[in-house]
């Protein structure tokens, strides 16, 4: 049986959440976030004992998302806008940015390149930017400047459903499926 650990880490695309309630969850068009270098991601949870018999009778376990890191090498200022919120003008080629801004929701899609060749494949569907994090170093150090996005993924409003994964066939015909995001309902409903 070949090998399927995780070696890679390619094709981000983020999604505008256009809606996001318990009746309906509507995406943008998906935007290519090139420069993409690492993600790293953990469950965030709480974890409550339930005691009965003297014992834990049971664990009660509440996901309230995943935290995120997302470094990039580069982050132009029209993308850091759709991550961080600020205001960008596409005239004057200026991001401002103010103490009152919300960073937006997006979903986004990614994926990760196995062992035998073939990717496994991610949608999360609702995330939100809370910290960017930029090193400026004089150039004589090399060139290890990058940006930290930090974040959190969180659950769509519709189902509370978190991410989707599904692994590629060999081949690869399939990666179509990360240029998409289904609505909620889905059209013709």
């Amino acid at each position: 049986m070949p090998r399927k650990y995780l070696k890679g880490f390619s094709g981000l695309t983020i999604f505008p959440i256009t809606e996001n309630t318990l009746e309906k969850y509507i995406i943008g068009e998906g935007t290519k976030i090139p420069s993409a270098q690492k993600l790293s991601k953990e469950i965030d949870s709480s974890e409550e004992n339930i005691y009965a018999d003297d014992e834990v009778w049971d664990i009660d376990k509440t996901v309230n998302g995943e935290k995120f890191t997302l470094t990039l090498k580069e982050l132009d200022n029209k993308l850091r806008a759709m991550f961080e919120g600020g205001n960008y003008d596409e005239t004057t080629k200026e991001y401002d940015f103010t103490t009152i801004d919300n960073a937006p929701e997006f979903a986004c899609t990614y994926r990760g390149l196995l062992a035998d060749g073939t990717y496994r494949m991610f949608r999360q569907y609702r995330c939100k930017v809370t910290k960017v994090k930029m090193d400026l170093e004089t150039k004589g150090n090399g060139n290890n400047g990058a940006v930290e996005i930090e974040g959190m993924f969180m659950p769509r409003a519709y189902d509370n459903k978190l991410f989707t994964i599904k692994d590629t066939e060999a081949g690869n015909a399939d990666l179509t499926w990360l240029d998409t995001i289904p609505t909620v309902p889905t059209a013709g409903e």
